[in-house]
């Protein structure tokens, strides 16, 4: 009979039934890829796996998983492994930051654990270089999405293929009030991410609920995960990449994008992006956040019987 631990944990949240929940497995060594299906499956929520690293140079590895299949990388599951870690006493959040190193199947990505003024962890994650693609039409996202042409485009800056993890088409919006409510039809979104070859779609809207906040944002992902996502770590770094690339967002080489997004889904969330940027191009994005641990329990299986169903 295998007993296998987990924590559910709220990412980007500072108090339980916020932000964005996560399922970490702390001691994932020994678990088939079938069990880590299984597990999530079971969970109905993105899975992260805790391993030792394969390499020297990493201190923990982490697997990815949503319901469908395994992803190379989640950022709220990140911030969720750590906050789990540093609950644990695992990893120690200090005041200078305890600096550390995550294999993921993006690569080897910086962490550093940080105290707030509250004690609370904060989670700091390195995320994968921005790169930035071709203009997508107004016109073809408005039709996906059943949104006034109008409503879409900052200035002279229209929705945009950009990468932070994962490619995806970020969509600027001017007007919050058009993108209020529920999005219905997903198999038109899921369409046009399968036509351009992107994993989701990210609304960024200056107009904010909370004064604090510099973005409004809302990501799809229908194909990959759920239809719509409380809060995504790689699509708020591609959104904030986007934002300072293209002159947006006040600064000089070091710029802060703090994002309020899932008020829609009724779990409003918080994070800040660090964005460098050398010589007019965006280097680096740095995502923070903290996570709420709400729930410990563990799976209690036969583990022959278990991948036999599967």
């Amino acid at each position: 009979m295998a007993i296998i631990p987990f924590h559910i944990v709220d990412a980007f949240a500072e108090h339980p039934f916020t932000g964005n929940p996560a399922a970490i497995i702390p001691n994932a060594a020994g678990l088939s890829e079938l069990e880590m299906l299984q597990i999530t499956d079971e969970l109905s929520m993105e899975a992260g796996f805790v391993l030792p690293p394969d390499t020297a140079t990493a201190d923990v590895r982490l697997r990815f998983f949503t319901k469908r299949r395994e992803a190379l990388l989640s950022g709220h599951v990140v911030i969720a492994a750590f906050a789990s870690m540093a609950d644990r006493g695992f990893y120690k959040a200090t005041p200078e930051g305890n600096r550390l190193t995550v294999q993921t199947g993006a690569g080897e990505l910086p962490v550093t654990l940080t105290t707030d003024g509250a004690g609370r962890a904060r989670v700091t994650l390195g995320l994968p270089t921005p790169r930035f693609g071709e203009p997508v039409p107004t016109m073809e996202v408005a039709t996906a999405l059943d949104l006034p042409p109008t409503a879409l485009g900052l200035g002279d800056h229209g929705p945009a293929r950009v990468s932070c993890g994962f490619d995806q088409v970020i969509v600027p919006v001017n007007d919050r009030e058009a993108i209020r409510g529920v999005f219905r039809d997903m198999e038109s979104i899921g369409e046009f991410t399968d036509q351009r070859g992107v994993g989701g779609v990210t609304l960024v809207c200056p107009e904010t609920v909370d004064p604090g906040a510099d973005v409004h944002c809302r990501f799809f992902h229908p194909r990959i995960g759920v239809g719509e996502d409380v809060a995504s770590g790689t699509s708020l770094g591609a959104a904030a990449a986007w934002l300072v690339d293209r002159g947006l967002v006040p600064g000089n080489g070091v710029y802060r994008v703090v994002s309020e997004q899932g008020h829609a889904l009724g779990r409003p969330t918080c994070a800040e992006m660090t964005v460098y940027k050398e010589r007019d191009a965006v280097t680096a994005v740095e995502l923070t956040a903290t996570g709420a641990v709400v729930m410990r329990g563990s799976f209690h299986f036969n583990r022959r019987a278990a991948t036999a169903r599967g």
